[in-house]
């Protein structure tokens, strides 16, 4: 296990804790840990219900920018592991709680939307703010939680969501005061403990898998940041722009010419829309 997560059981509840200072940013070392503790759950008949949560001043402020740019700008093993461990956690077959408190952001709050339920602090706020910086973050993990035009409206503004909103969004399970939050998400850990665990794992492996048949979360949001940030985006200046006029303060300056590149790109049809295809029925008398 690395520096900045661990692991233990208690009473057949397992607890993984995140601390990386300052902003529990989501590194690799982290990604790894997690695909690690998640698939070796898998593994093991002692363990009936995990809490995934941190430590610190919220819960994650994301994705560690610092991985991804100057030299490793291009390093594809980070959206590998970003994958993998989205993965290990959706397909972990004992039930995960995330118990998160204040910034709940990018990377965060995939981890928590594809855990099976959320207990919130008082004072959680969510958000993909990606739209800032002129990137595509998950719109596919918040569209998981709440309603579809709420969710487009959040990511095209890149605003925060509270914990109150979530919660009559249906999206969360439990609101509680911060000095709480551990308390409610054991007592919610420990009634699913109490149940028979072959039953628990049988009933969250048949939800997955039936999700799985349906369309598969972690595949699509994968394709779809690749879409939007290798495809559509890589290498637009306006981008840049973006991260130097917010460390600077002021508005940015959009180079408008770059947009012409735009004037042929349109939504791509999905795999199975074929219905362009079908032969128009001749009008019968």
């Amino acid at each position: 296990m690395g520096e900045f997560v661990k692991f233990e059981v208690q009473d057949h509840i397992g607890i993984v804790t995140i601390h990386r200072p300052p902003v529990n940013a989501v590194c690799e070392s982290i990604r790894l840990d997690l695909i690690e503790i998640f698939e070796g759950l898998n593994k093991r008949i002692d363990v009936y219900c995990v809490i995934l949560r941190t430590i610190g001043p919220g819960f994650s402020g994301g994705h560690d920018l610092a991985e991804s740019s100057g030299k490793n700008a291009y390093n594809y093993s980070i959206p590998r592991t970003i994958n993998h461990s989205c993965d290990a956690i959706y397909r972990c077959r004992v039930p995960v709680i995330a118990a998160v408190h204040g910034y709940v952001i990018g990377m965060g709050l995939a981890y928590a939307s594809i855990c099976d339920m959320i207990v919130a602090s008082d004072d959680a706020s969510f958000k993909f703010p990606e739209i800032n910086v002129g990137t595509v973050g998950g719109p596919f993990w918040l569209k998981r939680l709440i309603p579809d035009k709420v969710a487009r409206e959040k990511f095209y503004l890149g605003e925060p969501l509270s914990a109150q909103e979530m919660l009559n969004f249906g999206a969360i399970n439990r609101v509680v005061p911060k000095d709480q939050l551990m308390d409610a998400a054991m007592e919610l850990a420990k009634k699913v403990a109490k149940k028979y665990p072959g039953a628990i794992w049988a009933t969250k492996m048949c939800i997955v898998e039936g999700e799985l048949e349906m369309y598969d979360i972690v595949d699509i949001s994968a394709r779809k940041r690749v879409r939007g940030n290798e495809d559509l985006t890589k290498g637009d200046p306006n981008k840049r722009e973006l991260t130097r006029a917010q460390l600077e303060h002021r508005e940015p300056q959009w180079d408008l010419e770059y947009l012409k590149r735009w004037e042929n790109i349109s939504i791509e049809r999905g795999p199975n829309s074929n219905y362009w295809d079908y032969p128009v029925n001749p009008v019968t008398k």
